[in-house]
C-alpha cells in the first residue's frame, strides 16, 4: 500500500468519525434539539405553568395572534397531532380534540343549572309530590276534594320540556390562557452547560373559564412538532410591542426563553406537584424558586470542577 492510499484511508476514517460525532445517540423523539445521551451528566424532568395573561407572556397572546389559536388551527389543518396528555402515548382524533373544546356545564343540561334542575325545572324533572287525600292544596296546608270526573283537563304545552339549545358553544383561543410545559433540565458534560429541553406543551382551560372551577386539559403536543409548525408558519409571531421591527417567530421565542413559567413539579416517586407537597401560596412559590436556583447552582458547579 503506497503513501497515497494510506492518506486516503486515514482521511476516510477521520470523516467517518466526524459524521458519527455529529449524529445524535439515542435521539429524543419529542425534542426539537436533542442532546446525545452520552453527553448527559445530569437530568431532571420538570413541569412549568405559563400564564399567558402575565405581562411578560403577552407577546405570545397578542390579539388574533394567540399561541392557543395557532395550536387549534394546526390541529384543524392536520399539521399538528394532539395527545390526551403530556405522556404523548395516546393520540386524539380531530373530532375528539374539537369535543374537548366544547363548553361543558349549563348547555349539557338544556341550559339549566344544578340548582334549577333540583327545583323541578326541565323536562326530565319529576313532578312535585302531592298531598294525600286526593285533593288539591287549598293554600292553608289542607286539601279540597275535587270532582275529577267533571274537571277540565289542563291544556298541554311544551314548557316542561326545557328550552331548545340552538347550538353548541366552544372555547375561543382568547379564553385558553394557560400552557403547561414539560421539559428536561440537562447538564451537558461536553459543553458544561445547563439546557432546558422542552418535550411537550399542554393547552389547558383556566379554572376561571371552567364550569367546575378546575383547570382542564384540552390537549398536549409534541414540542418537536410544534417547533416545526411554528418555523414553517411566518404568521406565528411573538409580538414585540416595544419595537415592532423586532417581532420574532414563536419557535425562536421559545429557543430564546422569552417566556416566564414557574416550576410546578419536579419528577418524584409520588408524582406530586409542589403544591401537594408544600401547600399552596407562598410556600409553593418559595419551593419553586429554590428548585430554579438549585438547577443554576448545578451549572456553576460544573465550571468550578
Amino acid at each position: 500500500m503506497n503513501l497515497k492510499h494510506i492518506l486516503l484511508l486515514g482521511f476516510s476514517l477521520i470523516s467517518a468519525a466526524a459524521i458519527a460525532q455529529e449524529s445524535t445517540l439515542n435521539p429524543n423523539p419529542n425534542s426539537a434539539h436533542p442532546i446525545d445521551e452520552a453527553d448527559i451528566q445530569y437530568r431532571a424532568q420538570i413541569w412549568r405553568r405559563m400564564d399567558l395573561n402575565e405581562k411578560i407572556n403577552q407577546p405570545f397572546f397578542a390579539e388574533n395572534n394567540q399561541i392557543s389559536k395557532f395550536l387549534i388551527d394546526g390541529v384543524k389543518a392536520g399539521l399538528l397531532i394532539p395527545y390526551s396528555n403530556d405522556s404523548l402515548n395516546t393520540k386524539l382524533s380531530s373530532e375528539q380534540f374539537i369535543d374537548r373544546l366544547k363548553i361543558k356545564g349549563k348547555l349539557d343540561n338544556g341550559g339549566l343549572t344544578a340548582e334549577e334542575i333540583a327545583a323541578g325545572f326541565g323536562g326530565d324533572a319529576k313532578p312535585a309530590a302531592t298531598t294525600t287525600g286526593g285533593g288539591a292544596d287549598d293554600g292553608w296546608g289542607g286539601s279540597k276534594k275535587t270532582d275529577t270526573s267533571k274537571a277540565e283537563k289542563a291544556a298541554e304545552d311544551d314548557f316542561d320540556k326545557g328550552p331548545i339549545v340552538a347550538g353548541i358553544d366552544y372555547y375561543i383561543p382568547k379564553q385558553l390562557s394557560i400552557l403547561e410545559i414539560k421539559e428536561d433540565a440537562i447538564i451537558d458534560r461536553k459543553r458544561s452547560r445547563l439546557y432546558f429541553d422542552i418535550q411537550a406543551i399542554t393547552l389547558k382551560i383556566p379554572a376561571s373559564q371552567s364550569d367546575a372551577g378546575l383547570e382542564d386539559i384540552v390537549a398536549s403536543f409534541r414540542f418537536k412538532d410544534v417547533y416545526k409548525f411554528f418555523k414553517n408558519n411566518p404568521n406565528c409571531v411573538w409580538f414585540n410591542s416595544t419595537n415592532e421591527m423586532q417581532h420574532r417567530n414563536m419557535a425562536d421565542a421559545f429557543d430564546l426563553r422569552f417566556f416566564s413559567a414557574r416550576i410546578i413539579k419536579k419528577g418524584n416517586a409520588a408524582n406530586q406537584d409542589i403544591s401537594d407537597q408544600f401547600g399552596d401560596g407562598k410556600d409553593a412559590l418559595k419551593r419553586s424558586q429554590k428548585l430554579e436556583q438549585q438547577l443554576q447552582d448545578k451549572e456553576a458547579e460544573m465550571w468550578e470542577n
